[in-house]
């Protein structure tokens, strides 16, 4: 199981006065729009089945630990270069059922890890997203693809792996970590080399769909990543070079259902380019949603989260990277804010963009939102937030989903290995603080 390493910019929090600010403020915008006609999805269909992976109302029931023993896997990936972890890197084996969440929202993680093996073939099913018992279930968003779809759990992630050899001897952590191992968490793609990111991403993508899930995968290589200097410096080398990754990847895809996550802070961190590479960029982009969607794939462009930007400002990098022609942008990823303030500003960047763009929101780490002083490099103290969900009572949010994957060091900064490698102490952490 991999994924390329992450690292999170953020901006100076703004305080709980000023977020409530921000949250008003969102809220008179939103509303604004629903009055003038361009609100969408009032008439939601509610999805109710128990068993469904990602999406609407509903979160899967997993069995217990005893009965998440893998049938079958698929050969891992290899980590990408740079050091970065592509979403390569574990063996791939049956789906297994995720666990129901308790009454609030659920966040998940998706198996990464892809490999040139067979396709699972255990009779167990995908997890799914349902929505907590005692809570009314929630309409999805008109068209949400995540509604009825189901997210992968990696019976042999990493995580997986650390629950089975902690099982002897230590019985209570192994019980901890397994509220983070049944879970649904993206796939990252950021090796450079096209022909590796298409045979990773072909291999994964079998894999997935055989279980009778959907792929939630995370295009990760644009030039100039991270700046070219953080945690998370690489990609490739030019425009040229892009194009010719990202059709790779795409043809990994194939044709059918999947979500794909488009660059994680390529927006929010369009200001470090000069005006010729940040235009450049912007046609990246652009050809990234295009190439995407060809293949039935929803895009969700990344737009930073709450505390960097502002909705206007967002809105408008969105819709010169091509958002009008994609499902939406996702928030948060990788990162710590409330989902309730990811929420208000998915909102408001909505209704800058006239009311017709959709969003995800990444609830991985959120649970006990964001550590003192907005550290974003494995600060201490943090939770796993809800488990992955489309039941986000929000009809222009489409799901809550694990889009980083926990338990994978931001960096090498307090305490940490390199982005993007499993840290065992702190998933650990993270898993007995859970929301």
């Amino acid at each position: 199981m991999s994924n390329a390493p992450i690292s999170r910019h953020r901006r100076a929090s703004t305080g709980t006065a000023a977020r409530g600010q921000r949250q008003f403020r969102a809220g008179l915008c939103v509303s604004a729009v629903l009055l003038m006609g361009v609100g969408f999805g009032l008439q939601q269909t509610v999805g109710t089945s128990a068993g469904s992976t990602e999406g609407t109302s509903t979160v899967a029931a997993q069995p217990d630990l005893a009965d998440r023993a893998p049938t079958a896997s698929a050969s891992a990936a290899t980590t990408g270069a740079a050091g970065s972890r592509t979403g390569a890197g574990g063996k791939a084996g049956p789906a297994r059922v995720s666990a129901s969440a308790p009454s609030g929202p659920a966040t998940g993680k998706p198996a990464s890890g892809q490999g040139g093996a067979a396709p699972a073939t255990s009779g167990t099913a995908p997890s799914a997203l349902p929505v907590a018992p005692a809570v009314p279930a929630a309409p999805a968003a008109a068209g949400d693809p995540f509604a009825s779809a189901r997210l992968y759990v990696d019976p042999d992630s990493t995580a997986a792996r650390a629950v089975a050899s902690l099982r002897a001897s230590d019985p209570t952590g192994a019980q901890t970590l397994a509220r983070l191992a049944d879970q649904a968490h993206a796939d990252w793609f950021g090796d450079p080399d096209p022909n590796t990111v298409r045979t990773r991403v072909a291999a994964r993508a079998q894999v997935v769909r055989a279980a009778g899930a959907m792929p939630l995968f995370v295009a990760y290589a644009i030039p100039q990543r991270d700046c070219g200097g953080g945690q998370s410096a690489g990609g490739v080398g030019d425009e040229a070079a892009y194009r010719a990754w990202i059709t790779a990847f795409a043809a990994g895809l194939g044709h059918g259902a999947a979500a794909v996550i488009v660059e994680p802070d390529a927006l929010a961190q369009i200001d470090c380019m000069p005006a010729a590479a940040a235009a450049a960029r912007y046609a990246m982009l652009n050809y990234a949603v295009d190439v995407l969607t060809a293949t039935g794939a929803n895009v969700y462009l990344d737009a930073g989260h709450a505390d960097w930007h502002s909705a206007a400002e967002m809105a408008g990098r969105l819709r010169l990277a091509g958002v009008d022609r994609a499902r939406g942008f996702a928030l948060n990823v990788s990162n710590f804010d409330e989902t309730a303030d990811e929420t208000a500003y998915g909102d408001a960047v909505v209704a800058a963009l006239g009311g017709r763009a959709h969003y995800v929101i990444d609830t991985s780490r959120n649970g006990r939102g964001p550590a003192a002083g907005d550290v974003w490099c494995n600060p201490p103290g943090r939770g796993l937030g809800a488990a992955p969900t489309a039941a986000t009572g929000n009809p222009r949010a489409d799901a809550y989903l694990w889009i980083k994957v926990p338990g994978e060091s931001d960096g090498a900064c307090n305490g940490g290995p390199g982005a993007g490698q499993w840290w065992l102490d702190y998933a650990l952490g993270l898993a007995s603080r859970a929301a």
